[in-house]
């Protein structure tokens, strides 16, 4: 039963994960968008701090901590090949992570580098990251224990 909980709240903390790097680009495009419009722009730079702070580090922090918590309640896991081809991704999603923080101090400090078309492009990347994720977890190829 504990095994479902901990997986319960691992699953809610990823989706809040994906919420907040999906809609994080979408900020910066409406940045990128209105640099030239002071207020609009204030508005915006408050908006992806408290979703960077308040919403996807957290949730991210919170997804890995449940996350190893599913493999201290089934140690199991660690003996399935799909949880492994899973985990560069989990990585590179943490690195994402990471990057969208930099851009937003940047955002934030007035030197919006990036086009809108730029940040469009970006906010399309995690769906690589979501899809080899959720496939992997499901689907779990190369069998399951």
């Amino acid at each position: 039963m504990l095994a479902l909980w901990v997986k319960a709240f691992h699953l809610i903390a990823m989706v809040a994960w994906f919420a907040g790097v999906f809609y994080m680009f979408r900020l910066l495009v409406y940045q990128a968008e209105n640099k030239d419009s002071p207020d609009v722009n204030a508005v915006l730079v408050v908006m992806a701090y408290r979703l960077y702070a308040g919403i996807t580090t957290p949730a991210m922090v919170a997804t890995l901590f449940f996350g190893v918590g599913l493999l201290l309640v089934n140690p199991n896991y660690l003996m399935n090949i799909w949880l492994w081809a899973k985990l560069p991704f989990v990585v590179a999603l943490i690195y994402w992570t990471l990057y969208i923080g930099r851009v937003r101090k940047r955002f934030e400090a007035g030197d919006i580098y990036l086009t809108p078309t730029q940040c469009r492009v970006r906010n399309e990347v995690p769906l690589i990251f979501l899809v080899a994720i959720i496939l992997l977890a499901v689907l779990r190829p190369w069998g399951s224990l």
